[in-house]
């Protein structure tokens, strides 16, 4: 009796849900056994539950279930069972993290004498970091402190407690191609890569041999790779000693980065180039900066991360001719940290791009960006360096930064001010 029961409440759930009825019905092994038993015991025909159907009913729809007529069979949508959903990540790039002498100086106070505390500097934008599946930053200054004494400007080394500090927030590429990776010669350059090589981060931008330099870096996250290339447009008129077997690549070998960029683009679904090039402390473009960027999306870089004036210049869509996929191009995301002294060179920002694979054609495209402004903040003598996102940052805190002393009308909308002059409304992230 309670076998007969519970086969009951089978076939009354089954019954209550033809599509469900008919999918059990076609997965069950035992599909005659199932009918056979239906005979056997009959189908309810209460009126009140609704299911009146005969024995007879009952056969032709298994029937019908195993062995669809060919009407059915052309109606019926394309199974999705087997395609690949789409996939997306989300690629980050920061600006130029410029580490002065007050930065690294009262990171040494904050570690009373046991190395150097940077994490305050860093705290409020760390998860912006972390949540991005690729983060990628311009290292302005030489991570060489463990073998070269610290320095600020204009001749930079830094302690290597930065490096530890951008890891531990999220950062997976490090771009060293700027105008102050010579600030200390070869020796520097040496010390920065041996550092480097004790993380697991990527870095581009300068490299010990041609052979380094013809290993593409690649970042992969769900499947999609990325692959990550580091040019400059100068460094501060010092250069690699003649013989020296370091090399890094400059704007102006276009036959090189074209290469390069060619090579990159077989090997990933994407190609993101860290680019230092431009004039400081203006928001205008060279016309070599628009003619450079143009020829790396045509060559295939998917994606460009521009810094080196200090101030946010302006976010681009180019178009590449070949196949018309859409590239962002920010040709200055300005300062990622400094304590420099004019209120246009404390805001910057986080450019977040999203790159969608296909899971039908394999193909990865641009699917969206967005901008995030960011703010960094210090009180009188450029105490208590750290950076907010813009969003966090008030009239009141703008009120006792720093940089007042020197930009008097230094305030939130000073701030979004400079954001708007650059970057589009649709981009920004402002909420």
């Amino acid at each position: 009796m309670l076998r007969n029961e519970k086969l009951w409440q089978r076939v009354f759930v089954l019954r209550k849900n033809r599509k469900r009825f008919l999918r059990a019905c076609l997965s069950l092994a035992g599909l005659a056994a199932v009918c056979g038993a239906a005979f056997i015991f009959g189908f309810p025909s209460g009126a009140g539950n609704g299911f009146s159907r005969s024995r007879a009913d009952v056969s032709s729809t298994a029937a019908a279930s195993a062995e669809p007529s060919s009407a059915q069979v052309s109606s019926r949508a394309p199974s999705s069972r087997g395609a690949k959903p789409d996939t997306s990540i989300t690629i980050l790039g920061a600006g130029d993290d410029l580490i002065h002498g007050t930065i690294y100086q009262q990171a040494a106070d904050r570690a009373g004498g046991k190395g150097y505390d940077f994490a305050p500097v860093y705290e409020h934008v760390a998860g912006l970091i972390q949540k991005a599946d690729v983060s990628v930053v311009n290292q302005e200054t030489v991570l060489a402190g463990r073998a070269l004494p610290v320095s600020g400007y204009p001749l930079f080394n830094s302690p290597t407690e930065v490096g530890d500090q951008l890891v531990r927030i999220g950062f997976d590429v490090i771009n060293h191609a700027n105008n102050h990776i010579l600030d200390k010669g070869v020796a520097g350059i040496r010390a920065t890569l041996d550092y480097w090589d004790t993380k697991p981060v990527k870095v581009v931008g300068v490299y010990r041999n041609d052979a380094d330099l013809e290993k593409i870096r690649i970042v992969e996250s769900k499947g999609i790779k990325t692959a990550h290339i580091g040019i400059t447009e100068m460094t501060n008129g010092r250069y690699l000693p003649t013989g020296s077997a370091y090399r890094i690549v400059y704007a102006a070998d276009t036959r090189k980065i074209e290469h390069l960029i060619k090579k990159a683009k077989s090997m990933a679904d994407v190609v993101v180039v860290s680019v230092h090039w431009g004039t400081e402390n203006t928001f205008t473009l060279t016309d070599k900066q628009k003619k450079l960027a143009q020829e790396m999306v045509d060559w295939g870089a998917d994606i460009i991360f521009g810094n080196h004036p200090h101030v946010v210049q302006q976010l681009q869509l180019l178009t590449r001719s070949s196949d018309g996929a859409k590239c962002p191009v920010v040709f200055a995301l300005g300062n990622f940290v400094s304590t420099q002294l004019d209120g246009k060179n404390m805001v910057s920002g986080l450019l977040t791009v999203t790159e969608t694979k296909s899971g039908g054609t394999g193909k990865t495209a641009y699917a969206g960006m967005k901008f995030t402004p960011i703010v960094t903040h210090y009180g009188a003598g450029c105490s208590n360096v750290t950076i907010y996102p813009f969003r966090e940052y008030t009239d009141a805190l703008a009120a006792q930064h720093g940089v007042r002393a020197y930009t008097k009308d230094f305030s939130r909308s000073f701030i979004q001010g400079i954001v708007d002059r650059s970057i589009p409304k649709d981009y920004q992230d402002v909420s």
